[in-house]
């Protein structure tokens, strides 16, 4: 995987531009990242196991877990771009969280439910 840089993030269409869950394939990985941390914040990156559990776990809204990666549901203070805000879904693996408002979880399980994340990591 060569990093971040040049990845082709896309968010579901149903966020309507706001802060949401983005995604992009890479080398043998699916990059995750939030959009409210306006590309400052960490990516997950996910095998194709997790990549799965995590779009299941959205579809379902249920917590998961899958080798390393972590889903959970609960309310949380977390801050964004300086911004304190009540996030409800947590998913983290290797260190590294990202943290999703009930909206934010619901527009990516739209875009899931839609095929719009219908995409393998990049061999």
């Amino acid at each position: 995987m060569s990093g971040a840089d040049g990845a082709a993030w896309r968010t579901s269409s149903v966020s309507g531009g706001g802060a949401c869950v983005e995604v992009a394939p890479a080398t043998s990985a699916v990059l995750v990242r939030d959009t409210k941390d306006a590309g400052l914040g960490p990516i997950l990156v996910l095998d194709q196991a997790s990549w799965r559990e995590l779009r299941a776990s959205a579809l379902t809204r249920r917590a998961g877990a899958s080798g390393g990666l972590r889903i959970t549901s609960e309310d949380r203070k977390t801050m964004h771009a300086g911004t304190e805000i009540v996030t409800c879904w947590h998913v983290s693996t290797a260190g590294l969280a990202l943290h999703y408002t009930h909206d934010e979880w619901v527009a990516f399980a739209a875009g899931v439910r839609e095929g719009e994340f219908e995409f393998a990591p990049v061999p």
